[in-house]
C-alpha cells in the first residue's frame, strides 16, 4: 500500500511538473497544451466545472459547453502589481480560461485576461498597452510581467493538479 501511496504521488507531481508556464507576450498568453489523466471525457468536463466553483469562490460562468470544451470566466483579485515612485498598485482581472479536451488524452488551455480592473472600477488598460510598439517590455511595467505571470500559472496549475487529484 505504501508503494502505490509513493507511485500515485510521483505520477501526480511529474503531471504537475511538466506543466508548461504561459509567459505573458504583447498578444496575451499563448495557449499552452497537456496531457489529460487517464479518465473519460465526461469526468473531465465534471471536474472541470467542479474546479471552476472549487477555485473562483467569488462567483464564476461557466459557458460555451460542447461535448468536447467549455469555457470558464472570472475574476482575480490582486492578479498582478506594480509600483510607482514606491507605491504599490494592486489590479483585478476578469479571465477566461478556455478548455479544449483533444485526441490522444491531450487538452489545450487558452488564457485570456478580458478586463482590468483598479479599486473595482474597469480600466481600458489592455495586456498589449505594458509593451513598446516592438514588442519590448515597458520600463515602468517591469513588475506586471512577473507578478501576472505569476497569478496565471496559479491559476493553470490549481487547474491541471485539479484534473489529477
Amino acid at each position: 500500500m505504501k508503494h502505490l501511496l509513493i507511485i500515485a504521488c510521483f505520477c501526480s507531481l511529474s503531471l504537475s511538473w511538466s506543466q508548461s508556464k504561459l509567459e505573458m507576450t504583447p498578444q496575451g498568453f499563448a495557449p499552452v497544451e497537456a496531457q489529460t489523466p487517464n479518465k473519460p471525457l465526461e469526468k473531465l468536463m465534471a471536474l472541470s466545472k467542479s474546479w471552476a466553483a472549487y477555485y473562483n469562490k467569488n462567483g464564476y460562468d461557466v459557458f460555451d459547453v460542447t461535448d468536447k470544451s467549455l469555457t470558464i470566466g472570472a475574476v482575480k483579485e490582486n492578479a498582478y502589481f506594480y509600483r510607482n515612485f514606491g507605491v504599490q498598485y494592486d489590479y483585478n482581472i476578469k479571465y477566461t480560461l478556455k478548455i479544449n479536451f483533444t485526441q490522444n488524452q491531450q487538452y489545450v488551455l487558452t488564457f485570456t485576461v478580458n478586463e482590468i480592473y483598479a479599486n473595482e472600477v474597469l480600466t481600458q488598460t489592455k495586456i498589449s498597452d505594458f509593451y513598446t510598439p516592438n514588442g519590448k517590455l515597458k520600463d515602468d511595467f517591469e513588475e506586471v510581467k512577473p507578478s501576472l505571470e505569476s497569478t496565471v500559472n496559479k491559476i493553470i496549475k490549481s487547474y491541471s493538479n485539479y484534473l489529477v487529484n
